[in-house]
């Protein structure tokens, strides 16, 4: 990655109630606590 990349895009489908970003961080295909890694 680069700075200034996209990474994510908002948007609303199915039955959802308005727009929404689903934010996850994987390594090694597991799921990781973002809160170890970034700093808030």
């Amino acid at each position: 990655m680069t700075q200034g990349q996209e990474i994510a895009e908002v948007g609303s489908t199915g039955n959802s109630t308005g727009p929404h970003l689903h934010f996850e961080i994987r390594i090694s295909e597991r799921t990781v606590n973002p809160q170890s890694i970034l700093e808030l």
